[in-house]
């Protein structure tokens, strides 16, 4: 746009100067005119004998008379005699017309005037007059620019129309210009486009996508290779930090295998020591039921560990149809039993609610959910479980009425090793790796986990694809 406002201004400075110049040139020949008719207008209008103007372009033929010349004959300064040619005999000059004309008039020049009655601007030249050789006077005459003025708004019309279409030329020219040059950019639109909506958060990403390269002696074939080697950057990157992920998996699955073993000794010992509780000291009991436990929890530990890592590296899960409606239900009575000080109120549709899914991954996933509200909730609080259908998924809430997540943590919950103990107090010991499980779990299902928190009211939702043929819910009712 600065290129066509500046061809515009240039332009247009351009045709200002050519109408000034051709208003020069067409009054020039105005004044040409007014001179080679003043000795037809002194003799026919003003004296007869031989009478000549001083200073006019007369000649032979004594000039052409144009219609609408107007003539004022002055003699020491004050008009004798004066009129408007327009017929066989002169038309008679109002005074006022009379006044600007003698006014307008300088001996030797040709000057503008503006007269009335309708004949706007007059072009007046005025010369000393001579009869029979003795100076006679002198005479104004004067040819309206009427003519001179249409010429100069066709020209002005002319070259106006002229830039604005060379204007628009020039912008659609410019525009044709800019698309070509910027025509590669569109590649790297749709390339960065594909690239953002691909999930480089974790796991191996393929980044096969390149820009083609146009001329790299243009700035967009420049820009075209910067990206290129940007996109070859982060894929040196991403398959780094993928390699590290699979070492780090990989480690987390050896480590846990060769745990399970000894973990398993140490339980089967405490177990056969167990057997021998008669002859052991009090504190010997105590130790062995700290180790038992401990056992107990690392045990379970390893066992998240090896679940996570698995779900990491893709494994496959079981997919069947699962009767959601009846899992809530069982898992809702587990906690009750598991945690009578926690009262559990279940909402369920009136038709079953059948997912696609891992049966036994589906009961961790609802009982990790009810476990966390029991856990890191006061006694007393009350938990709800409501199970819905939302078009092509089932739904489920765990809701609770404790003192809420805190806000700081709530953008890492999913994580592992996370806890909230800070402010929702604990009843037991916790991994941090309950709620990870839970995410983890529900992306291999296809579905999503999602929280909101507030004092007094957190909820836990889950999304699990439907089977196809599961008939909608209907109304709800409330256990």
């Amino acid at each position: 746009m600065a290129v066509v406002a500046a061809f515009v201004l240039l332009t247009s400075c351009i045709a200002l100067a050519s109408v000034l110049a051709m208003r020069g040139v067409l009054t020039n020949q105005l004044d040409d005119q007014i001179k080679g008719s003043m000795r037809a207008v002194l003799l026919g209008y003003v004296t007869t004998g031989d009478a000549d103007v001083q200073g006019a372009q007369t000649n032979p033929e004594y000039g052409q008379i144009y219609a609408g010349t107007s003539f004022v004959f002055l003699h020491d300064g004050e008009p004798v005699t004066a009129g408007t040619l327009n017929g066989a005999s002169p038309e008679v000059l109002s005074d006022e017309n009379l006044e600007r004309l003698v006014d307008g008039s300088t001996v030797g020049t040709c000057q503008t005037v503006s007269l009335t009655d309708g004949m706007g601007d007059q072009r007046v030249c005025t010369y000393p007059a001579a009869v029979n050789g003795q100076p006679f006077g002198d005479l104004a005459v004067a040819l309206p620019l009427r003519g001179t003025y249409q010429t100069l708004l066709a020209l002005s019309f002319v070259i106006a129309v002229s830039v604005f279409v060379a204007a628009l030329a020039l912008v659609a020219l410019g525009d044709v210009l800019i698309r070509r040059a910027l025509r590669p950019l569109t590649s790297v639109i749709v390339t960065t486009e594909r690239i953002s909506q691909l999930p480089l958060d974790t796991g191996e990403v393929q980044l096969s996508n390149r820009v083609r390269v146009s001329d790299p002696a243009t700035e967009v074939g420049r820009v075209t290779e910067s990206v290129n080697r940007m996109l070859e950057h982060i894929e040196s990157s991403l398959e780094a930090r993928a390699a590290s992920e699979r070492k780090v998996r990989q480690f987390v699955a050896d480590a846990s295998h060769e745990l399970r073993t000894p973990l398993a000794a140490v339980q089967g010992y405490a177990e056969i020591t167990r057997k021998h509780d008669a002859s052991l000291s009090d504190d010997a009991r105590e130790s062995l039921g700290r180790i038992e436990a401990a056992a107990h929890r690392m045990s379970a530990l390893v066992n998240d560990l090896l679940l996570l890592a698995r779900l990491d590296e893709g494994t496959e899960i079981d997919r069947e149809s699962v009767d959601l409606s009846l899992l809530v239900i069982d898992a809702v009575a587990d906690a009750q039993v598991a945690g009578p000080d926690h009262p559990v109120a279940l909402e369920l549709p009136e038709e079953p609610v059948e997912v696609v899914g891992d049966l036994m991954r589906l009961q961790q996933v609802v009982a990790n959910l009810l476990a966390n509200a029991r856990i890191h909730t006061p006694p007393g609080t009350h938990v709800e479980a409501r199970l819905s259908t939302d078009g092509d998924d089932a739904v489920l809430e765990i809701a609770d009425d404790g003192p809420g997540v805190p806000a700081e943590l709530q953008a890492t919950l999913f994580e592992r090793f996370v806890r909230g103990d800070a402010s929702r107090s604990r009843a037991a010991g916790s991994s941090g790796l309950g709620l990870a499980i839970v995410r983890a779990i529900m992306t291999a299902h296809g579905g999503s986990i999602d929280m909101r928190s507030a004092p007094g009211d957190t909820v836990f939702t889950i999304r699990v694809p439907l089977v196809a043929s599961a008939a909608p819910a209907g109304s709800d009712r409330t256990d």
